[in-house]
């Protein structure tokens, strides 16, 4: 008998668990010999500076063991020269590997983990010999895939406003320390009954040149939404999050890259719910003070009245914007998140989807416009339905192209050229039916600063862009 999707998805819950329990007793001695340059001060995943003569991307990865779960990177490189990047995996259990590889002018590498260290988990540093590369990171199981940016900046603090630790869940995460030294991280929860530090997450030692895997539910248990904290007492890191389910019709896998400062606005530019696809909002306020929120939407189809909510300190808060008559079903919409009273938050969008697509997807908000986006991690097939969604949120319209790179190539693509999106408003765009690759490098570029997000429809993936400016 075949199995199930969603009994497939729970036997490799039972596996991850146990491959988390055998990891955390064995820690990896050895550190890689190299030197890794940080950009300071990075809110939100973008390009480094065109003057770098070098940077680095911090992937803190995922299962790389061999199982089911299968993790990757995609570098790509909008430039017109070819770049040489020099890839250190490093992994939870064993020794690190490094390989080189060069990656053509316009174009995109794929490359996976396990093809350079085999491990339970493993974390990935990308050096590169100039700038304007960027890399994104995703997990995969045989019918389910969820993508994220990766790092340009190790931090001493990062957020995560939804996450679940129910029955039908397995939660991790990634802690990765790329320096020489270790690094001490303490780790905090919000959840619906409240606070909670479980000393087991205090004091966590994340050794230099190396990733730790958190199984959060072996503390924080059953308890439907979870938002998180990572604080590091000395050092730096870099965090991500992978939640698996296995609910009966929501069953697949989630992948987010922390936020690694708190902020006063957030922007989701894709928004809808309808029979079968559930969406709603997540909030997290690790402040001391309560935070006042309005959640503006931004409807293709007539206006509605902004949501006001209020998220305790230390708390969080859960907003369906379908609850009620506001928000029409099937109406596509932007968000536009605000703090009122300047008490800075942690926002991402969730969407569960059981119906024609089965998966969920977490994807934390943008944090700023640009006129040029780079989205590394794209497929338009028979099988794989990409859209990219534009929203302008200035009160002029902008116009858009889409470039596809491919081995070289910068291919102008067909009826997407020059096309605008009204000011206020946001486009959702097929690139299925425009052209159609099975591997998808896209450069967006706007006569304006917009937010630019991707969705791929196998499952469910959705994530926000990487500015190229």
């Amino acid at each position: 008998m075949t199995p199930t999707p969603a009994r497939r998805v729970a036997v490799i819950f039972v596996l991850i668990a146990a491959l988390l329990g055998v990891v955390a007793a064995d820690r990896m001695a050895d550190e890689p010999e190299t030197e890794v340059r940080a950009l300071p001060g990075t809110e939100t995943p973008e390009a480094h500076p065109a003057s770098s003569l070098s940077s680095s991307w911090f992937c803190p990865g995922g299962p790389t063991d061999g199982g089911a779960l299968g993790t990757r990177i995609m570098v790509m490189n909008p430039e017109s020269e070819g770049v040489r990047v020099v890839v250190t995996a490093m992994p939870q259990t064993g020794d690190p590997g490094q390989k080189a590889f060069d990656v053509g002018p316009s174009s995109g590498l794929p490359i996976v983990l396990r093809d350079i260290v085999a491990s339970p988990w493993t974390a990935a540093l990308v050096e590169v010999e100039g700038a304007g590369v960027v890399v994104e990171q995703s997990v995969s199981l045989p019918n389910e895939f969820d993508t994220s940016p990766c790092a340009p900046a190790a931090s001493p603090t990062w957020y995560f406003a939804s996450g679940s630790t129910a029955r039908d869940a397995t939660m991790t995460v990634a802690l990765m320390n790329p320096f020489p030294d270790d690094a001490i991280v303490d780790m905090a929860f919000a959840t619906g009954e409240g606070r909670r530090v479980p000393g087991d997450f205090e004091g966590l030692v994340v050794r230099g040149g190396s990733v730790l895997a958190v199984d959060i539910g072996s503390h924080v248990r059953r308890q439907d939404v979870v938002s998180t904290e990572v604080k590091a007492r000395s050092g730096r890191v870099v965090a991500s999050q992978l939640l698996l389910r296995s609910a009966p019709g929501v069953f697949g896998v989630s992948l987010t890259l922390g936020a690694p400062r708190l902020g006063k606005e957030w922007v989701f530019p894709d928004g809808l719910a309808h029979d079968g696809v559930v969406e709603r909002f997540e909030f997290f306020n690790p402040t001391e003070q309560e935070a006042r929120v309005d959640i503006e939407l931004a409807l293709i189809e007539g206006e509605t009245e902004p949501f006001e909510i209020t998220i305790p300190a230390q708390g969080r808060f859960t907003l369906n914007p379908r609850e009620g008559d506001r928000v029409p079903k099937g109406v596509s919409h932007a968000a536009l998140v605000t703090s009122v009273n300047d008490v800075p938050i942690v926002a991402t969008r969730v969407f569960e989807s059981s119906t024609p697509r089965v998966g969920r997807s977490d994807m934390l908000g943008a944090r700023r416009a640009s006129s040029r986006w780079a989205l590394a991690f794209g497929s338009a097939t028979a099988v794989n339905d990409e859209w990219v969604i534009v929203f302008n949120a200035d009160d002029q319209p902008a116009r858009v192209s889409f470039t596809a790179l491919a081995d070289g190539q910068r291919i102008a693509v067909e009826g997407l050229q020059d096309i605008e999106v009204p000011a206020g408003r946001r486009v959702g765009f097929r690139l299925t039916d425009h052209i159609k690759r099975d591997s998808l490098p896209l450069v967006v570029d706007a006569t304006r600063p917009v937010f630019v997000e991707r969705a791929l429809f196998s499952s469910v993936s959705t994530s926000v862009g990487i500015p190229l400016d």
